[in-house]
């Protein structure tokens, strides 16, 4: 007798359920849809735009350069090999060389470097101390000095792209003064 009880129970609740569900579909009365209408509004047009258009200066253009002038600046411009980025600055390169959580460490390998004769700064990096040298203006020249460190120092380093200081000012990356 025990089950019938639960089954029966069972069975009113899930038919109070549906009828929860359905009974309101059935008892709703069918509305008339909206009305629609055939005019339609438009906004009048903008009145029309008065432009002034100057009329165009051919521009002023140099000499062309003679044969051996162009040959020369091809050739500085291969031993150079300065690029741009995007934003109008000189593409450059660093060298990263260690990173440490304390930032006293980095100032000792940065004076250690300069008394090597490299051009070593530090930046703060997700809490670390970061010791880079640089900039290279090209890859070629950043992987030597990165062969020279390594050879001397017994540093194991990576290159990667020179973070300007306005931009590393930006990022927050910039050692604070009493550091």
């Amino acid at each position: 007798m025990r089950y019938g009880v639960k089954e029966r129970l069972v069975g009113a609740i899930a038919l109070i359920a549906l009828a929860v569900i359905f009974l309101p579909f059935l008892l709703e009365e069918e509305r008339p849809p909206a009305p629609v209408s055939d005019k339609i509004i438009t906004p009048a047009p903008p009145p029309p735009v008065e432009v002034a258009v100057q009329e165009a200066t051919p521009p002023v253009l140099p000499p062309p350069w003679r044969p051996a002038e162009q040959q020369q600046i091809q050739t500085d411009q291969r031993d150079h090999a300065v690029r741009l980025n995007p934003e109008g600055g000189v593409e450059a390169w660093a060298i990263q060389v260690a990173s440490f959580g304390e930032p006293a460490n980095a100032r000792r390998l940065v004076e250690r470097l300069q008394q090597q004769g490299y051009h070593p700064y530090w930046r703060r990096i997700n809490n670390m101390a970061v010791v880079f040298v640089g900039p290279y203006v090209s890859q070629q020249q950043g992987r030597e000095h990165q062969d020279r460190l390594l050879q001397e120092q017994g540093l194991k380093t990576l290159l990667t792209r020179y973070v300007p200081e306005h931009e590393a000012r930006a990022q927050g990356s910039l050692p604070a003064g009493n550091e």
